[in-house]
């Protein structure tokens, strides 16, 4: 019998009449393997087969890989529910903040109609100044004069009224030229002026009159309103402009004369009317508040800090806040009078205030140039990445200290060699980080305190004044950590498998009110650290209340490597117990903080309102005191944290954290290794644990 495999058929021959004598041995194999399926099939039939037993393992979503990376809280996205109110509606009003007592303002019924979308004084400027204003400008500016699509039929005061205006602050090569680049048509020489805007009006925009059209509608006039310096200050900061953006979107045209302290408006009559109502029910819900900057600085800021210019500070804020800050002529104190469309906004700028001092007496920094040549042979390079940067060090302009590299000279694994310290070099570094200053604030008795010792990557930037940044943004370093194991130590075994290994937290900063003791002593800073749920909502019996009691750090400045390292040796005090230590009692000793817990509203979803109240009271007990000192403490700014943590080398942690500060605080990456071994590090620890991150 012939068996027909896959290898022999290969050889057969295609031609079918060369197969009779293959096919009646197939037949009859075929027939064998028939019968032979029936005789097996009659043998089980009647009886019930035992089932298989059923292999299922139960797994949960995580376990199975279905479980989705954890999105990035909606406050820290600016993607809550409010931000999508404004596609619901047409508003001069969008983007204003109320308070109760003012009532709503109903939109017009009236339609706009066709209005100028170029701003009146750059018409003017165009009657006097026509040589010096760019040609390109210039037809720009025509264009904007065409009507739209719903508006090309019009009333003759209308038609009349942009014949005039197309007469009087245009020359005919400006209407030529808008004529061949909008619409590729080229007008003769001999061609009159009269002639060229017939033809724009009637044949290119189409324009069409109609006598049953309203004039009052169809008409545009032109108001203008008077204010104060105040007044045009707001308009403009708050939003960016929205408020005049808001308008345009209406129809209207609104110039702003700074000098002459007036908004001209021009639209239709009826729209007029609607935005000089609108501009002043905005104007009427301006708040103010007066406050000290000399005695808030004075509060709030260390005496042996640098120097505060405080002109410098103000126009930070009321840009970034949309206040605007007017100092008092007869007050020598530095009081200023805060304005602005609502009273949040005065309240984000008393906190911005805060987040500008910078308090941080604790902190130590000493920089150490470790390149391989003179700084004179390397290159500064601009710092671009400015969403990495909070909302102050945007202002200015960042580079970092590095080697240039040609392009096709060498690879870069081959350039980028990594830094070998001398023991010398290692004496002088381990040597200036203790000799820094220490006991920079006043001692506290906590409930616990550590010292740990850490190596963070990043980039040391400079400004043109010789101001330095530490970022710690880091190119090129995910290659690096995917090759390093999980810390296992951090997770159960179950938890190994899961998709989603990362830790996160919300952490709060706060700085104190140096008035409460008389300016006597020196308070640390505060943080308080929540864990979130899955939800993104702090729980708040993971709370963890940290002073940081010292904080040094040596910045190695490495121009041959792509990144700078910062050695950290931070002492921390926790003055609250954990929640689980005394459920019964927790807090107890700590009422002010208990109190802030009870009123926060700590959900960074987005989908209810975010509330943190802007003080805490603290207990704290000073060393040379037997009993506790309430202190205040302001708060100053918000940061979300999703941590992953690996192993180094078999002893060291690296924490792997993504920070997101929301729109003011920036959004970057940070590296940190980690000796596990809280305390003091020995000289050989140390010239080891600086050696091995080297070779990260």
């Amino acid at each position: 019998m012939l068996r027909l495999t896959a290898a022999n058929a290969m050889y057969l021959p295609r031609n079918t009449t060369n197969w009779p004598k293959l096919w009646r041995p197939l037949s009859i194999s075929r027939r064998n393997w028939q019968l032979k399926t029936e005789i097996e099939s009659n043998s089980t039939r009647g009886k019930k087969l035992k089932p298989k037993r059923a292999q299922i393992v139960v797994l949960n979503p995580r376990e199975a890989g279905l479980f989705r990376r954890k999105r990035i809280p909606g406050h820290f996205t600016g993607s809550g529910r409010h931000r999508h109110l404004a596609k619901e509606r047409l508003s001069a009003l969008e983007g204003v903040e109320f308070d109760d007592r003012n009532s709503k303002l109903s939109h017009p019924e009236t339609s706009a109609g066709n209005i100028l979308q170029e701003i009146e004084s750059q018409r003017r400027k165009l009657l006097i100044f026509k040589n010096s204003v760019p040609r390109e400008q210039v037809v720009r500016s025509i264009h904007e004069l065409k009507p739209g699509a719903d508006s090309r039929i019009m009333s003759a005061k209308r038609y009349e009224q942009l014949k005039t205006l197309l007469e009087g602050a245009y020359t005919v090569p400006q209407l030529k030229a808008y004529m061949k680049k909008y619409f590729d048509v080229t007008a003769a020489k001999s061609v009159p002026k009269k002639t060229l805007i017939t033809r724009i009006m009637g044949d290119l925009w189409q324009c069409q009159l109609d006598e049953s059209i309203s004039e009052g509608q169809d008409l545009i006039v032109e108001r203008i309103i008077d204010v104060q310096t105040r007044d045009i200050y707001l308009i403009l900061l708050t939003n960016n402009g929205k408020i005049l953006h808001n308008f345009a979107r209406l129809g209207a045209t609104v110039a702003v004369a700074l000098s002459e302290n007036k908004i001209i408006v021009r639209a239709t009559s009826s729209l007029v009317k609607y935005v000089e109502v609108s501009l002043r029910k905005i104007l009427d819900n301006v708040q103010r508040e007066d406050i000290s900057i000399s005695e808030l600085i004075k509060n709030h800021h260390d005496p042996t800090g640098a120097a505060i210019d405080i002109q410098e500070i103000v126009n930070l804020v009321q840009k970034e806040s949309a206040t605007f800050f007017e100092r008092s002529p007869e007050d020598e104190s530095n009081t200023y009078s805060i304005t602005s469309f609502g009273s949040k906004r005065i309240t984000t700028a008393k906190v911005l205030l805060l987040w500008a001092l910078g308090y941080s007496p604790q902190s130590t920094e000493q920089i150490h140039y470790l390149g391989k040549h003179e700084r004179s042979k390397y290159m500064s390079f601009p710092f671009t990445d400015i969403n990495a940067l909070d909302w102050i060090q945007r202002n200015k302009d960042w580079s970092r200290l590095q080697e240039p590299v040609r392009k096709n000279s060498v690879d870069e694994e081959n350039h980028q060699t990594s830094l070998v310290l001398s023991e010398d070099k290692i004496d002088e570094l381990y040597s200036s980080l203790l000799g820094a200053r220490t006991n920079a604030t006043s001692d506290i008795k906590a409930e616990n305190s550590s010292k740990i010792w850490s190596i963070t990557l990043g980039q040391l930037l400079r400004t043109a004044d010789n101001e330095t940044a530490f970022q710690t943004k880091v190119a090129g370093a995910a290659a690096k950590l995917l090759r390093l194991p999980l810390n296992e130590g951090s997770f159960t075994q179950d938890h190994l498998y899961t998709v989603d290994q990362h830790e996160y937290f919300v952490q709060l900063k706060f700085i104190p009110n140096l008035g409460d003791l008389n300016h006597t002593k020196t308070i640390p800073p505060l943080e308080l650290w929540f864990e979130l749920d899955d939800d993104d909502k702090a729980i708040n019996s993971s709370v963890r209340c940290l002073l940081h009691a010292e904080d040094k750090s040596l910045l190695l400045e490495m121009p041959q490597s792509p990144y700078d390292l910062k050695v950290n040796v931070d002492n921390t005090l926790e003055v609250t117990q954990p929640y689980d230590l005394d459920p019964e009692n927790w807090l107890k000793d700590q009422p002010g903080l208990k109190e802030f817990l009870l009123k926060a509203r700590l959900n960074f979803q987005g989908n209810e309102k975010l509330f943190i109240p802007k003080s805490l009271a603290l207990n704290l007990q000073f060393q040379d005191s037997p009993d506790s000192n309430t202190i205040t403490y302001g708060y100053v700014n918000v940061n979300y944290r999703r941590v992953l943590k690996l192993r180094f080398l078999d002893k060291y942690l690296v924490q792997f954290t993504d920070v997101n500060g929301g729109p003011r605080g920036g959004k970057f990456t940070q590296i940190d290794f980690v000796n596990t071994e809280a305390g003091e590090m020995s000289r050989l620890e140390f010239g080891q644990f600086l050696r091995d991150v080297l070779k990260f």
